[in-house]
């Protein structure tokens, strides 16, 4: 059972890997995350310094440790079809050395926004979108 989490409980606890996945050993890899709709997305771990590879993508980007023992913020946005990150801004130190979830199987800009939708909010206040 997969069910949203507050921001302060744990990422992983957060979304869940497909059972296929889970038999062979990629968790790390394929995971499904809750939208507020309840509607399960199935994400892939992909480095996020090659983002632009995932045109037309949705991206999470989870908190993560940064410099100087800083937390880096959780960052939701999409891919558009040339590539271009669309969110809130990103510096390259906020990218470098994090891993993303992309969400590939949202077909059109009007279904990545519905999926944007529903996942705002997804890491609380302090998450970037």
């Amino acid at each position: 059972m997969i069910r949203r989490l507050s921001p302060s409980e744990p990422t992983t606890a957060r979304s869940d890997a497909p059972r296929a996945a889970a038999e062979l050993g990629l968790t790390d890899r394929y995971r499904y995350i809750l939208g507020h709709s309840g509607k399960r997305y199935l994400f892939s771990a992909v480095p996020a310094d090659r983002l632009s590879d995932y045109s037309s993508a949705i991206v999470v980007m989870e908190p993560g440790p940064g410099r100087g023992g800083r937390l880096k913020k959780a960052w939701i946005g999409e891919i558009d079809r040339d590539g271009k990150r669309r969110g809130a801004r990103l510096n390259r130190g906020d990218v470098t050395g994090r891993t993303a979830l992309v969400h590939l199987l949202a077909g059109d800009a009007a279904q990545r926004r519905l999926v944007l939708d529903d996942l705002d909010g997804l890491f609380g206040p302090g998450c970037e979108s």
